[in-house]
């Protein structure tokens, strides 16, 4: 009995237990246990009000709908948990490394780069000062005050020198198992919706099955950009939520027209599931017809939609952060973007630079721009839609292209601190694609642009074009 006491306490055993890497590895397995309870729990809760288990004779199909229930209502959590253990040191490193190339603020109040970094140079010595800041407890307050301290730690074993990403509350993750749980249980009880839907209970089924696609695309992709955190399954309980209770208003209205097919009916009751603003838009447009008067409008004049590369998962993702539209996205805090999004720093620079460039034009509407790209010629343009038509034609697509096109610098503003732009045709172009008057407004209005700096920055810092030259 001594020898196992003393085999239990020996410095290399407690430091074991004690240590970072077995505290992760402990709590992955009772967050994997309480996830496989909770999904007990809703199988037994469902096997009770729906009258008990099926008979001996079903049970080999009840015991596939069992895994599968399991496994639908695993994932979604089970994902969380293996990202428990990310390693973090390398986002502390990408944010400064981000700070210092958008030149957000003066090089001596941002965190240190890393010795061996030759991005951009710090202070009158070089180097910035390694001091706590706001941008450092930012992102303490984030992933945890070890992150960057380990991450400024020179210790000669890399395995220390660094950090495991610590869990939050994890009620959400578990609040989101049990309802992907209680739903699955609805939906494989009674499989008969598939063939014979009817009533609005089938209707409901095809809806949650349209949250589902959508919440798992999700978190699947959160998951692979290390973006995954519990506030993304408060996020996706409340879409549910959402979606259920909008197509249940809507079953009100589409089930009781003869013209819409039940078929038909179930179809977008799933396409609403995927995306609630549909049934948003449909529910105010019937509204604003029935009380006679504008409805508040739930799409803004400038989506996010409507900017290249920005498909509708990430602008779930910002819209989560605040950023509802193309205003929001010039004017929020993109310190804080970048750290909560771990969206690529230079594709969301060009949205912001995309949208520098559309919030100054007139508002248009999808169908207008591919109305007016149909058309033929590049006639006088002052609308919306025919401006950002012409513009694309000839290779235009941000603010900062558009200065570079038909602007020089000329000097710097002592007021603002930014370089004094003036209107420049460029050489040898005969037919300008937009009106002369309305260029050189769209270059002074750009270039007092004080949002545009960390745009400017980003680019002026890029990697260099030969990285050999003296």
């Amino acid at each position: 009995m001594s020898t196992l006491t003393q085999g239990l306490t020996r410095p290399g055993f407690i430091g074991w237990l004690t240590g970072e890497r077995t505290r992760i590895w402990l709590q992955r397995k009772a967050v994997g246990l309480w996830m496989n309870v909770i999904i007990l729990l809703a199988v037994a809760v469902a096997a009770l009000t729906a009258g008990g288990w099926p008979a001996p004779q079903a049970w080999g199909v009840a015991a596939l709908k069992l895994f599968v229930l399991w496994c639908l209502s695993f994932l979604p959590g089970w994902l969380y948990v293996r990202f428990l253990g990310m390693r973090a040191k390398v986002l502390w490193h990408e944010y400064v490394l981000n700070l210092h190339r958008l030149g957000w603020d003066s090089h001596r109040r941002l965190p240190a780069l890393r010795p061996d970094s030759d991005a951009v140079p710090g202070g009158p010595d070089g180097r910035a000062l390694r001091t706590d800041n706001i941008y450092r407890q930012k992102f303490e307050s984030y992933y945890g005050r070890q992150v960057p301290r380990a991450a400024l730690r020179d210790a000669p074993d890399e395995d220390r020198d660094d950090y495991l990403v610590s869990s939050e509350s994890l009620f959400p993750v578990f609040l989101a198992t049990a309802m992907f749980a209680a739903g699955w249980a609805a939906v494989l009880w009674d499989t008969r919706f598939v063939v014979a839907p009817a009533g609005v209970w089938d209707v409901l089924k095809y809806a949650f099955l349209g949250a589902y696609a959508f919440v798992t695309g999700m978190l699947l992709r959160r998951y692979f950009q290390t973006d995954l955190r519990p506030s993304a399954y408060a996020s996706a309980v409340l879409r549910v939520i959402l979606v259920l209770l909008v197509v249940t208003v809507v079953h009100q209205v589409v089930g009781a027209t003869a013209a819409v097919a039940q078929s038909a009916e179930m179809a977008v009751a799933f396409v609403i599931g995927f995306f609630p603003l549909v049934g948003l838009q449909f529910l105010e447009r019937l509204t604003s017809r029935v009380l006679r008067f504008a409805v508040p409008t739930v799409a803004p004049d400038y989506p996010l939609d409507q900017l290249d590369g920005l498909n509708l998962w990430y602008e779930a993702r910002l819209v989560e952060e605040g950023v509802e539209d193309m205003q929001n996205l010039t004017t929020m805090n993109l310190v804080d973007v970048i750290l909560h999004t771990r969206v690529p720093t230079g594709r969301l620079v060009d949205w912001v630079d995309q949208a520098f460039l559309l919030i100054h034009l007139e508002q248009a509407e999808r169908r207008e721009v591919r109305r007016e790209r149909r058309k033929d010629g590049c006639g006088t343009a002052h609308g919306g839609a025919a401006a950002r038509v012409r513009l694309r034609r000839a290779g235009i697509r941000t603010a900062t292209d558009l200065l570079k096109v038909f602007s020089t610098e000329d000097g710097e503003d002592p007021g603002t601190g930014l370089p004094r732009r003036r209107y420049r045709a460029p050489d040898g172009v005969g037919r300008l694609p937009l009106p002369e008057d309305q260029l050189r407004l769209l270059v002074a209005v750009l270039a007092a642009e004080p949002g545009l700096a960390p745009v400017w920055n980003w680019q002026r810092n890029g990697v260099p074009l030969d990285r050999d030259a003296p």
